[in-house]
């Protein structure tokens, strides 16, 4: 039972569980326990009212805090939140920017990760630029907001990773080659496959990855869990790629007619099955928070789905040779479209940084993958030939072993 006691404040309080004294705090925990003396709002009590652990009668606030704690009673403060980092990840140095969005970001004071003070500007209120500080290659950390209230609170959905660059290049009988800081997890290179693998794509840590055939079979290695396919069901065209949702929890399958497949916590936004393609769907690429994607044809027409935003194409445009696929940049304002002869088109905030169009290639292109940061790609050929531009470093490649069977796409850390 809690005895109600007047005592002054904005409200009247009795025996107060300390959980309900941080009601209005930021703080992780923000109960400030008094265990020595009295809690007697007036002091001439004669001890009747002792302090004790946890639970404090009379005040229930401890007489040395009564003033300051009174007020987060009559008028809890509100907290920023945050609620998204996107990209979540990036390269050791720092220097990168990065989106943050939540909530109640006006009156921001502060930005860290992990601890350590970055650069930030606040777009909105629900939104916060910042300047990534150095960091430690492998780690997670979380990123706080802190305004004159108090500091966010630690959440999964705040987290930041620190990768240094990698890559796995993938054979279309499923073999993997690492290179970088990209880890070996397995392979499908022994196996009889069903159907050739056509693509990959790595789980939001980097910890695993996932194969796709064309029939849409799935093959799961590392920390990358199955959450269905198409390998049992008659596709009216072959799947020609895929895309992971950022939190690893799901992955699209898209076929070359541009008809989408949703599996985990993937959801679908939209496709092109039901519409005449003037070319078919060569690749797709998801935006940085997973609510939504691009599709490109090898004409390099876009095809744009969720909270994907057109910034343009190629569809109108005689080229040379046709688009093979596309990487979008790290804050999902713009994109890359690359053709099999090494051909970089850009668009939106994505930036050129060199391509192979004027080069004699050994072998087509097949893909490309973009840095954590945005300011490079590699492009890679179906011989395992990498091609790098911007601040994308060479790792090594397969271009001069001899391949039982042909490259067919990429993944980067």
């Amino acid at each position: 039972m809690t005895t109600v006691i007047a005592q002054g404040l904005g409200r009247s309080i009795g025996l107060l569980d300390p959980v309900l004294y941080g009601a209005g705090t930021c703080a992780a925990n923000p109960f400030n326990d008094v265990t020595a003396g009295s809690n007697a709002w007036i002091v001439a009590s004669g001890g009747l009212y002792p302090a004790t652990a946890a639970y404090d009668p009379a005040t229930g606030w401890g007489s040395g805090n009564a003033t300051a704690l009174a007020g987060f009673v009559a008028d809890p403060v509100v907290c920023p939140v945050v609620t998204g980092v996107s990209p979540a990840k990036g390269p050791p140095p720092g220097g990168n920017t990065v989106t943050l969005s939540g909530s109640n970001f006006a009156g921001a004071t502060s930005v860290s990760f992990g601890g350590v003070n970055a650069a930030f500007t606040v777009t909105s209120s629900g939104s916060i630029s910042a300047v990534v500080p150095p960091g430690t290659a492998g780690t997670t950390v979380n990123v706080t907001v802190q305004d004159s209230g108090g500091a966010s609170r630690a959440l999964v959905a705040d987290r930041y990773t620190y990768v240094s660059p990698g890559y796995w290049l993938v054979a279309s009988d499923g073999g993997i080659f690492t290179f970088g800081s990209s880890p070996f997890f397995g392979s499908t290179g022994g196996f009889q496959l069903n159907r050739p693998v056509v693509g990959m794509a790595a789980t939001g840590d980097d910890h695993g990855y996932w194969l796709v055939a064309s029939d849409g079979g799935i093959f799961s290695f590392g920390d990358a869990p199955f959450y269905g396919s198409t390998g049992a069901i008659r596709l009216n065209q072959p799947i020609v790629g895929m895309a992971a949702t950022p939190d690893g929890h799901g992955y699209w399958l898209v076929a070359s007619d541009g008809g989408i497949f949703s599996f985990g916590d993937a959801l679908f936004y939209g496709s092109t099955g039901s519409i005449h393609l003037n070319q078919p769907i060569v690749g797709m690429a998801p935006t940085p928070d997973g609510r939504g994607y691009w599709l490109v044809a090898a004409d390099g027409g876009i095809f744009s789905y969720g909270d994907a935003r057109f910034h343009g194409s190629t569809g109108a445009i005689h080229l040379n040779r046709p688009i093979v696929g596309m990487a979008a940049t790290p804050d999902g304002r713009g994109y890359w479209l690359v053709a099999s002869d090494g051909g970089i088109f850009t668009f939106g905030d994505a930036h050129f940084y060199g391509s192979t169009g004027s080069l004699r290639l050994n072998r087509p292109m097949v893909g490309m993958a973009a840095t954590p940061d945005g300011r490079g790609y590699w492009l890679v050929a179906s011989d395992g030939g990498i091609f790098t531009a911007g601040d994308a470093r060479f790792y090594g490649s397969t271009g001069s072993l001899a391949l039982n069977r042909a490259i067919v796409g990429m993944a980067s850390t």
